[in-house]
């Protein structure tokens, strides 16, 4: 054991504090008042904080690359922080605001019994399930549906590179959320028309999206609970990071219903991230993976997949000869109704 040692094992310990620092910048919204460099008095004055208070979680935000301080005393963002700013759009802030949720870190904290039973523990904490604590917290609803809307482009891009889009004209987008996916994919290709898919409360996001994007002729929204029907007729249905927050029993349910709407020739496109795809990812990226992994059993007793766990769950489910494509970020399996 050498002293290095020690320090990147003190450095992990602290990482909890750490992210919640990070979450204290956001709360107290800095990112968003630090356009040019401030004293930590003018600072204090903006965020309706003690200077003297400020200045301990300027001085840690400092130490983590987030903010430095001139010759002045003055602050400034460091182009990292920038990332986390309300108006940069790839939205890095709704995602650490999600993932620091305090209803999320409590279910973390009962990290060890989901690894000693398999079952998630934030409804054993908190009494109910991640989806109606979301719904009765419309505000970080607002900011989850964010977090999930921000990967809409690059979902929209997997799909169009790794599958081929010929012969669909309508694009059914199951659980869809506020439709980010669906409205990458109707703006890079004229000639689809969509359906976002999703709870009630969800889809009055979707329609709000839609309109604003001047979509609202190419894409119907459908309250619909995926569990129960999803809206027939679809040339192409998509299920994008869903399979991976429930179990294999009720991934076949999802399938089943997904299943019964298609019609023959119908194509399903599953987008996940494969926990084995050829060529491997890179160390980091496998990381991000492999804690992402262990979140979905903390929220909801769920995994991430391997190539062949994915095949197997369309196989049991009624599709033939599922085929995964794997690209850099995303992968998609996809299957044809015969």
């Amino acid at each position: 054991m050498t002293d290095d040692d020690v320090s990147a094992v003190t450095r992990l310990v602290q990482g909890g504090w750490v992210a919640m620092c990070l979450r204290a910048m956001l709360d107290l919204r800095l990112p968003d008042l630090m356009d040019e460099p401030a004293s930590a008095e003018e600072l204090a004055a903006r965020t309706s904080t003690e200077p003297v208070h400020l200045v301990r979680l300027l001085r840690v935000l400092a130490d983590v690359g987030l903010v430095a301080r001139d010759e002045t005393d003055r602050y400034h963002l460091t182009d990292r922080a920038r990332l986390l700013r309300s108006d940069h759009p790839g939205d890095l802030r709704s995602l650490a605001l999600t993932q620091t949720w305090p209803l999320n870190i409590a279910a973390w904290g009962r990290l060890a019994d989901a690894v000693r039973s398999g079952d998630g523990t934030f409804e054993q904490v908190h009494g109910t399930s991640m989806w109606e604590a979301l719904s009765r917290n419309p505000v970080h609803e607002a900011v989850f549906n964010a977090a999930m809307a921000r990967r809409g482009a690059l979902q929209a891009a997997t799909l169009a590179g790794a599958c081929d889009l010929s012969g669909v004209e309508k694009v059914v987008d199951v659980g869809g959320g506020s439709g980010a996916l669906v409205e990458a994919l109707l703006g890079a290709e004229p000639r689809l028309r969509g359906v976002v898919a999703d709870r009630t409360d969800v889809a009055a996001e979707a329609e709000r999206r839609m309109a604003a994007a001047g979509l609202g002729g190419r894409c119907e929204v459908v309250p619909a609970d995926f569990f129960s029907a999803v809206p027939e007729g679809g040339d192409a249905y998509v299920l994008s990071n869903i399979l991976h927050d429930w179990s294999d029993e009720d991934c076949r349910r999802i399938l089943r219903v997904v299943h019964a709407a298609m019609r023959p020739g119908a194509r399903l496109w599953v987008l996940e991230r494969v926990l084995d795809p050829t060529p491997p990812r890179p160390p980091a990226a496998q990381a991000d993976l492999d804690l992402l992994d262990l979140n979905m059993l903390v929220m909801f007793g769920a995994r991430e997949r391997t190539e062949g766990e994915y095949a197997a769950l369309l196989t049991r489910s009624g599709f033939d000869r599922p085929v995964v494509h794997t690209t850099p970020v995303l992968d998609v399996v996809e299957a044809v109704l015969g």
